[in-house]
């Protein structure tokens, strides 16, 4: 019995043939499988890389950049706009969005983008174009002579942000002498005191000293930062306006004292400060020997210059001007006291102030007038004093003067007995519009001999 291991050979070979062929079906679908999973794969991952910040970023600006070639602007600073929402640390599109403005005319918003980008990315080269855009409009302003007392504010924060800058330590300097000549050179009274202006320049700002003095206070403030000769040259400038005669408001003068002593440890002093300063000081003086007279005539007690025309204070105060001493105050032989402003005047580069009149201002809560006219009777020398109340509404007329004077004189006494004394004297003045005047001497006013005469009674005696 015999073994035979061979098999078939029909069976076997169609057998391996059928095998072959499964197994190069299974190979083509996987192929397409994968095939078609690579594509999807490459679809989804161009979306993805479309849909990236940085790449939407990028054809915003693109875009915008498009629109601003094309100087469509509007749609520029929209795409623009729509890359800083995406990434608020883009660089570039801050800087362009600040190109589109500045084609528009719009210094405002290219300032203000600027800023926006530097304070969002820290990026020094938009805060020096936030700089350029400033410093450019103040030339601008510079070249129309329209520089003010904003234009050297808004240099000073340029230094202020960046204190090395000598491009506005340069244009500061420049602007001094065109800032009170252009702005101010006109009226006096438009650098302190604007609100008493009635004819302002159209495209010049109204100054005020509190605008004044933020601007030299913060200069200090840099130097002391940084000092440099030539920020300390700007200082002693801009410490006393250029202007030979100005006013300036009595309540500002206790901080221009402090805003000056606070320059002097800067810049040191010399002849013109001084005696700016001796102004200042005197007028504070006077001020508090006039505070409670004031006081009393406010409110109508007009019988207290009675005393205060012989009190010690005042005669010492009189007697300077009657002997023409030296003092800060203008020596005149009449001279008014107020409580709103002084006009300080430059001459020789020597400094001297006097307080405003009632004509100077008539809407004055009061003026009193210091009489220094030398006058004796029989070796006595006569004190006076005037005092003219607050206008109506700020009318001039009626204008009511009253004035007191204490000398020795005769007075009626008993039995028409003519008696030589020393007694005050009132002399009210009424003055109308019209130029009509209504006058009223009371003798011995407040005495026990006290008499009236009306201005009819004086005018008939006066022709007799």
């Amino acid at each position: 019995m015999s073994y035979d291991r061979r098999r078939p050979a029909g069976r076997g070979r169609n057998s391996y043939r059928g095998r072959r062929r499964r197994r190069k079906r299974f190979d083509l679908r996987k192929v397409g499988i994968l095939a078609l999973s690579l594509g999807a794969l490459v679809a989804i991952g161009a979306g993805v890389y479309l849909h990236l910040p940085n790449v939407k970023v990028k054809k915003a600006i693109a875009a915008g950049n498009k629109y601003s070639k094309n100087e469509e602007y509007d749609a520029a600073i929209d795409s623009y706009t729509k890359a800083i929402e995406i990434d608020s640390k883009s660089v570039i599109a801050y800087s362009n969005m600040a190109g589109a403005y500045l084609s528009i005319d719009d210094p405002e918003s290219a300032k203000k983008i600027l800023y926006n980008g530097w304070q969002n990315t820290e990026n020094e080269e938009l805060l020096d174009n936030y700089h350029a855009v400033i410093l450019n409009e103040a030339v601008d302003k510079m070249n129309r002579k329209e520089t003010d007392i904003d234009v050297v504010d808004s240099m000073v924060t340029v230094l202020e942000e960046d204190n090395g800058n000598t491009d506005a330590i340069e244009l500061i300097d420049a602007a001094y002498s065109r800032c009170f000549e252009e702005a101010y050179g006109d009226d006096i009274n438009a650098l302190f005191r604007p609100d008493h202006v009635k004819d302002k320049s159209e495209g010049v700002s109204e100054c005020s000293f509190e605008k004044y003095s933020s601007v030299v206070d913060r200069m200090i403030n840099v130097y002391n930062t940084a000092p440099s000769e030539e920020l300390k040259k700007i200082i002693r400038e801009y410490m006393i306006p250029m202007e030979d005669s100005f006013t300036l408001n009595v309540e500002d003068v206790p901080e221009y004292k402090g805003l000056l002593e606070k320059a002097m440890a800067v810049t040191g002093s010399d002849e013109n400060i001084d005696s700016f300063m001796a102004c200042l000081d005197d007028s504070q003086k006077v001020q508090g020997i006039f505070a409670d007279i004031f006081t009393q005539l406010d409110v109508g007690n007009v019988d207290e210059l009675r005393k205060f025309v012989v009190s010690d204070e005042y005669i010492a105060l009189r007697d300077i001007f009657l002997n023409k001493e030296e003092t800060p105050q203008e020596n005149t032989v009449y001279v008014p006291i107020s409580r709103e402003a002084i006009i300080l005047n430059r001459k020789d580069d020597k400094w001297s102030y006097r307080f405003l009149s009632f004509e100077e201002n008539p809407s004055t809560a009061g003026v009193i007038t210091l009489w220094a006219n030398y006058f004796e009777d029989d070796g006595v020398q006569r004190s006076s004093i005037s005092y003219e109340p607050a206008s109506i509404e700020d009318n001039m007329y009626p204008h009511t003067k009253y004035s007191v004077t204490y000398l020795y004189s005769y007075i009626t006494s008993g039995n028409s007995t003519r008696v030589a004394k020393m007694n005050y004297r009132l002399d009210t003045t009424i003055e109308r519009r019209d130029g009509t005047v209504d006058e009223t001497i009371v003798g011995d006013w407040g005495g026990a001999n006290e008499w009236v005469m009306d201005i009819d009674t004086i005018e008939s005696r006066i022709r007799a």
